[in-house]
């Protein structure tokens, strides 16, 4: 009996080790899927990435999808305007360097136009090379799902025909502002535009006393698409305005859009930091981060950054609140998504198509978020995931500040705002184009609006039925 209870012992012993042993074991999960993983082998990827959070969550998991295919990845990682630059030239040439790359709905129309980007539905729908159940395409949100698709109707289409990217990482666009320094400088949380602009410009005052010294606001400013897309976007949207008309004409210069646009222009004048034009999205947040600002109209993602205390001083002081109301009442949100999309140029798609089962598995993304902070993930799965929620729970003034905010936008207020055209960044460059001059008090915002509405009609002529 003795000898008998041993052997049990030992085989419970035995059994309890390989179920941790699986547990640990990182392969175990993707190789569920009724996929052969190994069947391109020897093969080599090149993936390009934008200098970019998700990036940084993606690098140290790599390892994972190169022992599970025998594929090996090499990457190139760029900031964001070399990025895009470098990806076009490569596109455009046919250089076919990149399998993979980070891509968005914006440069989607554009590279679907000129059939520089993979249609996905093809792979999606090859029994040999998916599983369509265990990859649980439902679990993600329908908003940067449905982003990505796109039929090619010029100022429609949207969330139908092709699939283009898969969508990795969403942000909508956020205040998120100085707790600490509000309550002592006695301060409310704006709720309309033009309250923005009288907080802000109070709190530049008030930092010029601290040292060092605190500017009110942090926005982006480099002359491009970017810098309208973000905080500037969603406020025009919010007073009701589009980018253009149902006819393809310009509407950036409405009366309402030359509203809001002066109040925008406003606050970077009187709050903003010496300097605006030349701020990018990394030096917003980064700076934010740094203490050096009262608020930041961006991306609702950057939280990961600043509750974090090995990258942020303002960890647990920092509050979260939607964008201000238009005088209706209206809230709205621009959305962005970025993507991983398949080159058309590959010569590896198969390849390249296991790497983005495997790079947007839930599995992957889950480690991504909880390991690397890879925020706001795009599952429903992970974004609910009991280890996520008690993260991010903590994110605000009080519990569920920030959270409330994110499930709000996916809700209610966040979506894409642009008007699909393959010339979109270039419509954006010229409305940036404006904010300049009208900042640099070289026009004024009327005749900055207007004379960009002029250009824009110029470049939407050959879209036009």
């Amino acid at each position: 009996m003795k000898k008998v209870a041993w052997l049990i012992s030992v085989v419970g012993l035995v059994f309890l080790f390989a179920v941790a042993f699986a547990q640990e074991d990182p392969l175990a999960y993707y190789q569920q899927a009724k996929i052969n993983w190994k069947a391109f082998e020897g093969t080599q990827l090149t993936i390009g990435l934008n200098k970019h959070p998700f990036t940084e969550s993606l690098r140290p998991l790599l390892s994972i999808f190169e022992q599970l295919t025998g594929i090996k990845v090499a990457y190139v990682i760029l900031p964001e305007e070399e990025f895009f630059e470098k990806l076009l030239i490569d596109l455009s040439s046919g250089g076919g360097i990149f399998d993979v790359y980070m891509t968005s709905p914006m440069f989607e129309w554009r590279y679907q136009y000129a059939g520089w980007i993979e249609d996905l539905n093809t792979y999606w729908n090859n029994p040999e090379l998916t599983d369509q159940a265990w990859y649980n395409r439902e679990d993600f949100y329908e908003k940067p799902l449905r982003a990505n698709m796109w039929d090619g109707t010029i100022a429609g289409g949207l969330g139908q025909g092709r699939w283009n990217g898969i969508p990795v990482m969403v942000e909508f666009f956020c205040q998120a502002y100085r707790n600490d320094l509000r309550e002592k400088w006695g301060l409310t949380v704006p709720t309309t535009y033009p309250d923005l602009l009288d907080t802000l410009t109070k709190a530049a005052e008030l930092g010029k006393q601290e040292k060092p010294q605190v500017y009110g606001v942090a926005n982006r400013g480099i002359k491009s698409w970017s810098t309208v897309h973000s905080g500037y976007f969603t406020a025009f949207s919010t007073y009701g305005q589009k980018d253009l008309n149902p006819d393809l004409t310009a509407a950036i210069n409405t009366p309402q859009a030359k509203e809001i646009t002066k109040i925008w222009v406003d606050i970077l004048q009187k709050a903003g930091p010496p300097g605006w034009p030349n701020y990018t999205w990394y030096d917003a947040k980064q700076n934010f981060a740094a203490g050096r600002f009262y608020e930041i109209t961006d991306c609702d993602f950057f939280a990961a950054t600043y509750e974090n205390p090995a990258q942020s001083v303002v960890a647990g002081k920092t509050g979260y609140a939607l964008p201000p109301a238009a005088p209706d009442g209206n809230i709205t949100s621009n959305m962005w998504t970025w993507s991983l999309g398949m080159s058309a140029l590959s010569k590896h798609k198969e390849a390249a198509w296991l790497f983005l089962m495997w790079a947007t598995a839930p599995q992957t993304m889950l480690d991504g978020t909880l390991k690397y902070d890879n925020f706001n993930p795009t599952r429903k799965s992970v974004w609910e995931n009991p280890a996520v929620v008690e993260k991010t729970m903590k994110w605000g003034t009080k519990p569920g500040e920030y959270r409330e905010i994110v499930d709000a936008m996916y809700a209610k207020y966040g979506d894409i705002r642009w008007t699909p055209n393959p010339d979109v960044t270039a419509l954006g460059d010229i409305w940036a184009e404006a904010l300049h001059e009208a900042y640099e008090g070289k026009k004024p915002v009327e005749q900055a609006l207007d004379d960009a509405a002029v250009k824009i009609n110029e470049l939407m002529t050959k879209w036009k039925k």
